[in-house]
């Protein structure tokens, strides 16, 4: 299942990958998205990086999806950021894997300067192995997914300000 994204923020590049790395501003993110336990580890400069978080949340599913994925999910997303373009823009290869489930997404993540703003995209491929059932799966997770993207963005807009 493809997946699409997009935000904009009204500050430049920089200043969104700064808010991305920093640990705090993901804390607050876990926190407002229901995470019930997290961890961020964050290994970036301005060369680029690697950001890690992995949080454990309330399965929102089906009482009979429930049974198969149990009552919390936890889920390691890895973002790996390259380094800066001349306008700041930059990109990362995106990974999010649901532990203990045939569940993961792949995609991308950029941030691309527009005016004076930056638009935040994202670009995945969502797959859950699970003959029959996999499909409404999937669907669960990507309105997850963009439900805590949604949140992010919100948030993101707060701290920039």
């Amino acid at each position: 299942m493809k997946l699409t994204e997009q935000h904009r923020y009204d500050a430049a590049p920089e200043a969104v990958w700064a808010m991305l790395c920093d640990p705090a501003f993901r804390d607050d993110v876990c926190r407002a998205t229901g995470a019930q336990q997290w961890e961020v580890d964050i290994d970036a400069d301005t060369t680029g990086g690697t950001v890690r978080v992995t949080r454990q949340i309330a399965a929102q599913v089906s009482d009979a999806l429930k049974k198969f994925v149990g009552d919390t999910v936890t889920i390691v997303q890895t973002e790996r950021w390259g380094a800066a373009g001349g306008d700041g823009a930059r990109s990362s290869d995106l990974r999010l894997d649901v532990v203990s489930q045939p569940a993961a997404m792949t995609g991308t993540q950029s941030l691309t300067a527009l005016d004076a703003g930056t638009v935040f995209a994202l670009a995945g491929d969502l797959k859950v192995s699970i003959p029959l059932l996999g499909g409404k799966i999937e669907k669960e997770i990507a309105k997850a997914v963009s439900a805590g993207q949604a949140e992010e963005h919100r948030l993101g807009v707060h701290y920039l300000a």
